[in-house]
C-alpha cells in the first residue's frame, strides 16, 4: 500500500503558491536542489508532472491544480482533526479565503464580507498580497476571491471581475495646514505621501498631478489607507485617499478636504473565477454587494 508523504505534499503547495522554489525555498528555509528533490519524488509517486517547466519559470498544470485543491482540502481537515480532539466538537464550517492588496481602506473590506459573518457555519479568512500574487492563489484555488481597486486585465478565461462599488478619491491635508489660493494649484511644491504599490489609484493621482502640471515633494510611500490618513492628519503632508476612508476623520474635523480628482474614482473590484454556480456561497456574496 503506498504510504503518502504530506511533507511532499506541502512543498508542493508552498512552490505552487510562491510560485518558484527560489521563493518557495526561502519561506521553507531549506536549499533549492534539496526542495528541488522532493518535488521530483512527489511526481515520481503520483505518477504524474505537476508543473510545466517554462525557461526557469514553473508554471502549475492541470493536474498541480488538482493535487493543490486536493491538498487544501486535506489540510483543513486535519485543522478540523485537531479541533475535534482537543472540543470533542465536530465543525462543519466551510472557510472563505479572501484575497486583499494591503493598501484598499479597510471599511470597504469590512462592509463587503459582512454578510459572511453571520453565517453560522462560515469562517472568513483574510490574506494580503500584492496582487500578481492574489490573483496566482485565486486561480490555483488557494483564494475564493480576490477585493483590488482595478478590473482583472489579465490572460486566463476562468477569471472575471465584478465592481462592487466606486467613490471620489479626495485630497486631505491636516485640519491645521493653511495654503493660499485654489485647488490644485495650492499644492504644488507641497509634501506628499504616495502609495508604495503599483495599483489604480496611485496611477490617478499620478495621472492627476501630471495634467495640472504640479510637482510634489514625496516624502513617502506607504501601503496602508490608515498609516495614510494618521499621517496626513498629524504630519505637515498631503495625500490621496477614497471619501469613504477620510469621512470619519472629516467629521471629527481632524483633516479637511482639498478638492477631489474630477476625472477619476476610486472603484472597489472583486475578482473570482467563473462559474461558480447560482447558489455558490460567493456567488449570493457578489449578488448581496452589487
Amino acid at each position: 500500500m503506498y504510504k503518502f508523504n504530506f511533507n511532499h505534499l506541502h512543498y508542493f503547495m508552498t512552490i505552487a503558491r510562491e510560485g518558484s522554489i527560489v521563493k518557495a525555498s526561502k519561506k521553507l528555509h531549506i536549499t533549492q536542489p534539496a526542495l528541488s528533490h522532493q518535488l521530483k519524488l512527489f511526481e515520481e509517486d503520483l505518477g504524474e508532472k505537476l508543473f510545466d517547466r517554462k525557461g526557469k519559470r514553473l508554471a502549475i498544470n492541470d493536474h498541480g491544480r488538482k493535487v493543490l485543491e486536493y491538498g487544501d482540502r486535506i489540510f483543513r481537515q486535519s485543522d478540523e482533526l485537531q479541533q475535534v480532539i482537543k472540543t470533542g466538537e465536530i465543525s462543519t464550517s466551510k472557510i472563505v479565503k479572501v484575497g486583499v492588496i494591503s493598501w484598499l481602506p479597510a471599511e470597504h473590506v469590512y462592509e463587503f464580507i459582512r454578510p459572511l459573518l453571520y453565517m453560522s457555519q462560515i469562517k472568513v479568512q483574510i490574506i494580503q498580497k500584492d496582487l500578481a500574487s492574489l490573483l496566482k492563489d485565486v486561480q490555483t484555488d488557494a483564494l475564493d476571491l480576490i477585493l483590488c481597486d482595478s478590473p482583472y486585465s489579465g490572460r486566463s478565461k476562468k477569471l472575471m471581475g465584478k465592481k462592487i462599488h466606486s467613490e471620489p478619491i479626495i485630497c486631505l491635508a491636516s485640519s491645521n495646514e493653511k495654503l493660499k489660493g485654489k485647488f490644485p494649484a495650492n499644492i504644488n511644491s507641497k509634501k506628499a505621501i504616495s502609495y508604495s504599490e503599483a495599483s489604480e489609484i496611485r496611477d490617478h493621482v499620478d495621472g492627476f498631478i501630471l495634467d495640472n502640471n504640479l510637482s510634489l515633494n514625496i516624502v513617502g510611500e506607504l501601503s496602508d489607507a490608515s498609516l495614510a490618513l494618521y499621517a496626513i492628519e498629524k504630519g505637515d503632508v498631503i495625500g490621496f485617499l477614497p471619501l469613504t476612508k477620510a469621512k470619519e476623520a472629516l467629521r471629527g474635523n481632524r483633516v479637511k478636504k482639498l478638492g477631489e480628482i474630477s476625472k477619476a474614482r476610486f472603484s472597489l473590484w472583486a475578482i473570482y473565477k467563473k462559474n461558480q454556480g447560482r447558489s455558490s456561497i460567493i456567488t449570493n456574496l457578489i449578488k448581496r454587494n452589487d
